[in-house]
Parts: C-alpha cells; sequence; structure tokens
C-alpha cells in the first residue's frame, strides 16, 4: 500500500470514530459458511465473495461494549493476587482504550499490501465493522499501591470483525475471536514486570496491533488467492 501521512491518517481516524458516512443496509450474514481457522474461534465468509475484487478498505465506526462490574472493595482486591476478578473499568479508562485500540487498528491495517485505507466509501471498497465486546479488566484499582502485582493478562474481551461490501451492503465474512488481552509473545506467560499504568497500556496496544495484523495477513492472502 502507499504511504499513508499523518494528516491522512488523521482524516481516516476521524471517519473510524465518527461514522462520516452513513452505511448501507447490511445483508446476507444468515448465508455465511463457517469455515475452519486455526488463528480465530469463529470464521464465517460469504460463499460467492470474491476478495481479489477488491481494492479500497473503509474502517467504519467501531464499537466496544464493557462488561458492567461491580466495584471491587478492599478484601476482594486483597484475596485477588492471582487477578482471576473482573474489575471496574473507570469511564477515563474506557476512553483511552478505545482510542489505543482505535488507532492501533489503523496503523496496522495501514501496512496491507493489497488494500487501501481510505476516508470514503466507493467502488471495490470493503467496510470494515469493528466491535470489541464484553470488555473486562483483570487489573485491580490502583495496584501500586496493593504491593507489586503480576499479571498474566491486564483483561479479557471479544473481538468482531465484519467485512461488507460497500456497494451492495452485503456481509463477505465475519470473524470472531475471545481472547486474554495480552500480547500473543507472551501467551499465558505472567510478565516479568509489576502491574502498572504503562505496562498495561503497553499489553493493550499491542494485543490491537495483534489481532488487527492477524487480519491484515487474513485479507491480503484472501486476496492474493483469489486474484490467482
Amino acid at each position: 500500500m502507499k504511504h499513508v501521512t499523518a494528516a491522512a491518517c488523521a482524516i481516516i481516524l476521524t471517519a473510524f470514530v465518527a461514522g462520516a458516512q452513513e452505511a448501507p443496509e447490511i445483508t446476507g450474514g444468515d448465508d455465511l459458511v463457517k469455515k475452519k481457522s486455526a488463528s480465530w474461534d469463529e470464521l464465517w465468509v460469504n460463499p460467492e465473495a470474491d476478495f481479489a475484487s477488491y481494492h479500497k478498505l473503509y474502517a467504519w465506526e467501531p464499537v466496544f461494549e464493557f462488561r458492567d462490574v461491580k466495584a471491587a472493595n478492599a478484601t476482594t482486591i486483597a484475596l485477588s493476587r492471582g487477578a482471576e476478578d473482573a474489575f471496574r473499568i473507570r469511564p477515563e479508562d474506557q476512553k483511552k482504550f478505545e482510542q489505543i485500540v482505535t488507532q492501533t487498528v489503523l496503523d496496522e491495517l495501514a501496512r496491507s499490501k493489497r488494500f487501501e485505507l481510505v476516508d470514503t466509501v466507493a467502488p471495490e471498497t470493503l467496510i470494515l465493522r469493528v466491535s470489541v465486546r464484553d470488555i473486562i479488566s483483570r487489573v485491580p484499582p490502583n495496584p501500586t499501591r496493593s504491593g507489586n502485582i503480576y499479571l498474566t493478562a491486564v483483561g479479557e474481551a471479544t473481538v468482531v470483525f465484519e467485512l461488507i461490501d460497500a456497494e451492495t451492503g452485503v456481509i463477505q465474512a465475519r470473524i470472531s475471536d475471545r481472547r486474554l488481552i495480552q500480547p500473543q509473545n507472551r501467551m499465558f506467560e505472567v510478565n516479568s514486570l509489576p502491574a502498572n499504568a504503562a505496562t498495561v497500556w503497553t499489553d493493550v496496544e499491542r494485543w490491537a496491533g495483534d489481532q488487527a495484523r492477524n487480519l491484515r495477513k487474513a485479507l491480503d492472502k484472501a486476496a492474493k488467492k483469489a486474484s490467482s
């Protein structure tokens, strides 16, 4: 893909967050066929999809859904050094989570070799609709005040990617995956550093980058396979 300037990224990010255009009427979800996948929990594909016919990718307004978790009391925090409980995420942290994930996904998709990120819907365009659902935190409030806490994961969430034909509104593919919020290079391993704001947000960014990278590679592979 061509180099995306900072100004272009800002325009795309605005469209991504605000939903600058009206989405077409979405159809075809019942026609998807489930495929085996080593990368995701579920992969559904439209049997008529031709990914070689698409050259542009429009990122639609993402959806973030946080689980409603009761505030933890001091006793709960003291007993949860293994971070097995789900903790409430403050509104300001929810906002930061959304910003980090959104920007990280866009940055990774901009590295595609076959798709150009665009800020307007046009022919030969796939609309990407991202949903991050049932987001929970495994990070106790003020972890540094409770002594050093070492986390396997800072949280957990279900990511859903939907790829939609921009002209017809027909869903071409749907991907669903629930994962611990941790980098792939540290899968199921405890972080060697005690939890603090820096380590938590770094893990969120790396996790979002891993999810988007898997999607980018799969899209590029599907388009290359279809064109050949």
